[in-house]
Protein backbone atom coordinates (compact mmCIF):
# COMPACT_ATOMS: atom_id res chain seq x y z
CA UNK A 1 0.00 0.00 0.00
CA UNK A 2 2.90 2.35 -0.72
CA UNK A 3 2.17 4.97 -3.36
CA UNK A 4 4.89 6.19 -5.66
CA UNK A 5 5.91 9.77 -5.03
CA UNK A 6 7.21 12.16 -7.63
CA UNK A 7 8.76 15.59 -7.34
CA UNK A 8 5.36 17.06 -8.21
CA UNK A 9 3.87 15.41 -5.13
CA UNK A 10 6.43 17.00 -2.82
CA UNK A 11 5.95 20.38 -4.49
CA UNK A 12 2.15 20.06 -4.21
CA UNK A 13 1.69 20.60 -7.95
CA UNK A 14 -1.99 20.38 -8.78
CA UNK A 15 -2.90 20.42 -5.08
CA UNK A 16 -2.12 24.02 -4.18
CA UNK A 17 -3.99 25.33 -1.17
CA UNK A 18 -6.09 28.35 -2.11
CA UNK A 19 -7.50 29.02 1.36
CA UNK A 20 -6.19 29.91 4.82
CA UNK A 21 -5.09 26.53 6.16
CA UNK A 22 -3.37 28.18 9.14
CA UNK A 23 -6.73 29.60 10.26
CA UNK A 24 -8.12 26.06 10.58
CA UNK A 25 -5.24 24.50 12.51
CA UNK A 26 -4.34 27.45 14.77
CA UNK A 27 -7.79 27.57 16.34
CA UNK A 28 -8.09 26.33 19.95
CA UNK A 29 -9.61 22.86 20.38
CA UNK A 30 -12.89 23.94 21.98
CA UNK A 31 -13.59 26.46 19.23
CA UNK A 32 -12.74 23.81 16.61
CA UNK A 33 -15.29 21.45 18.16
CA UNK A 34 -17.97 24.14 18.03
CA UNK A 35 -17.30 24.97 14.39
CA UNK A 36 -17.06 21.29 13.38
CA UNK A 37 -20.54 20.86 14.84
CA UNK A 38 -21.92 23.95 13.06
CA UNK A 39 -20.20 23.27 9.74
CA UNK A 40 -21.37 19.68 9.51
CA UNK A 41 -24.50 20.78 7.64
CA UNK A 42 -22.70 23.39 5.55
CA UNK A 43 -19.98 20.97 4.42
CA UNK A 44 -22.06 17.79 4.23
CA UNK A 45 -21.40 17.33 0.49
CA UNK A 46 -17.62 17.53 1.00
CA UNK A 47 -17.77 15.20 4.02
CA UNK A 48 -19.67 12.56 2.04
CA UNK A 49 -17.29 12.91 -0.90
CA UNK A 50 -14.28 12.48 1.43
CA UNK A 51 -15.81 9.47 3.22
CA UNK A 52 -16.66 7.82 -0.11
CA UNK A 53 -13.10 8.37 -1.32
CA UNK A 54 -11.67 6.77 1.85
CA UNK A 55 -13.96 3.70 1.66
CA UNK A 56 -12.59 0.51 0.15
CA UNK A 57 -14.15 -2.79 -0.77
CA UNK A 58 -11.64 -4.85 1.20
CA UNK A 59 -9.91 -4.30 4.52
CA UNK A 60 -6.96 -2.35 3.10
CA UNK A 61 -6.59 1.27 4.02
CA UNK A 62 -6.14 3.84 1.28
CA UNK A 63 -3.06 5.97 1.46
CA UNK A 64 -3.87 9.62 2.33
CA UNK A 65 -2.24 10.74 -0.95
CA UNK A 66 -5.10 9.10 -2.84
CA UNK A 67 -7.74 11.25 -1.11
CA UNK A 68 -5.81 14.50 -0.82
CA UNK A 69 -8.09 16.40 -3.23
CA UNK A 70 -11.21 15.47 -1.24
CA UNK A 71 -9.50 16.32 2.06
CA UNK A 72 -8.45 19.74 0.77
CA UNK A 73 -11.96 20.38 -0.50
CA UNK A 74 -13.38 19.57 2.95
CA UNK A 75 -10.82 21.77 4.72
CA UNK A 76 -11.56 24.62 2.32
CA UNK A 77 -15.29 24.42 3.04
CA UNK A 78 -14.58 24.36 6.78
CA UNK A 79 -12.14 27.31 6.63
CA UNK A 80 -14.64 29.43 4.69
CA UNK A 81 -17.25 28.96 7.42
CA UNK A 82 -15.26 29.88 10.53
CA UNK A 83 -17.00 33.21 11.10
CA UNK A 84 -20.26 34.32 12.66
CA UNK A 85 -22.26 37.51 13.13
CA UNK A 86 -21.88 39.62 16.31
CA UNK A 87 -25.43 38.66 17.33
CA UNK A 88 -24.15 35.10 17.85
CA UNK A 89 -21.38 36.02 20.30
CA UNK A 90 -23.42 35.27 23.42
CA UNK A 91 -24.53 31.84 22.22
CA UNK A 92 -20.96 31.08 21.07
CA UNK A 93 -19.63 31.98 24.53
CA UNK A 94 -22.30 29.81 26.18
CA UNK A 95 -21.29 26.85 24.02
CA UNK A 96 -17.60 27.46 24.69
CA UNK A 97 -18.14 27.77 28.45
CA UNK A 98 -20.22 24.60 28.52
CA UNK A 99 -17.60 22.60 26.59
CA UNK A 100 -14.81 23.97 28.77
CA UNK A 101 -16.53 23.19 32.07
CA UNK A 102 -17.70 19.76 30.93
CA UNK A 103 -14.35 18.70 29.45
CA UNK A 104 -15.46 18.88 25.82
CA UNK A 105 -18.35 16.44 26.14
CA UNK A 106 -20.43 17.60 23.18
CA UNK A 107 -23.47 15.47 24.01
CA UNK A 108 -23.85 17.29 27.34
CA UNK A 109 -23.65 20.69 25.63
CA UNK A 110 -26.06 19.81 22.84
CA UNK A 111 -28.54 22.61 23.67
CA UNK A 112 -25.87 25.33 23.66
CA UNK A 113 -24.36 24.02 20.42
CA UNK A 114 -27.78 23.91 18.76
CA UNK A 115 -28.52 27.51 19.81
CA UNK A 116 -25.25 28.68 18.30
CA UNK A 117 -25.91 26.70 15.13
CA UNK A 118 -29.36 28.28 14.80
CA UNK A 119 -27.80 31.71 15.22
CA UNK A 120 -25.15 31.06 12.57
CA UNK A 121 -27.77 29.89 10.07
CA UNK A 122 -30.13 32.86 10.63
CA UNK A 123 -28.66 35.61 12.87
CA UNK A 124 -31.53 38.09 12.30
CA UNK A 125 -34.21 35.63 13.39
CA UNK A 126 -32.07 34.48 16.32
CA UNK A 127 -31.58 38.09 17.48
CA UNK A 128 -35.37 38.59 17.51
CA UNK A 129 -35.73 35.29 19.36
CA UNK A 130 -33.31 36.33 22.14
CA UNK A 131 -34.96 39.75 22.54
CA UNK A 132 -38.28 38.01 23.25
CA UNK A 133 -36.78 35.90 26.07
CA UNK A 134 -38.37 36.18 29.51
CA UNK A 135 -36.28 37.25 32.53
CA UNK A 136 -36.32 33.66 33.81
CA UNK A 137 -34.83 32.46 30.52
CA UNK A 138 -32.00 34.99 30.76
CA UNK A 139 -30.61 33.61 34.02
CA UNK A 140 -27.05 32.27 33.47
CA UNK A 141 -26.77 28.49 33.35
CA UNK A 142 -25.17 26.46 36.12
CA UNK A 143 -23.32 23.54 34.57
CA UNK A 144 -22.46 21.69 37.78
CA UNK A 145 -25.97 21.17 39.18
CA UNK A 146 -25.98 17.48 38.28
CA UNK A 147 -22.64 16.78 39.96
CA UNK A 148 -22.48 15.66 43.55
CA UNK A 149 -19.86 17.23 45.73
CA UNK A 150 -18.28 15.19 48.49
CA UNK A 151 -18.10 16.66 51.95
CA UNK A 152 -14.47 15.99 52.88
CA UNK A 153 -14.71 17.72 56.26
CA UNK A 154 -17.48 15.70 57.90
Amino acid sequence: NLPKYTDDDFNNKGMEVDFNLKKVFDMPTIEQMIFFHVNFDKCRKEIIRFENARNTINSTIKHPKETKAEALSLLKCHSENLTFEPACLESFNDARECLFKLDGQMRLCHNELELFEECVHDPVRFDKFTKLATPAQRIPKEYFTSMLQKDYYN
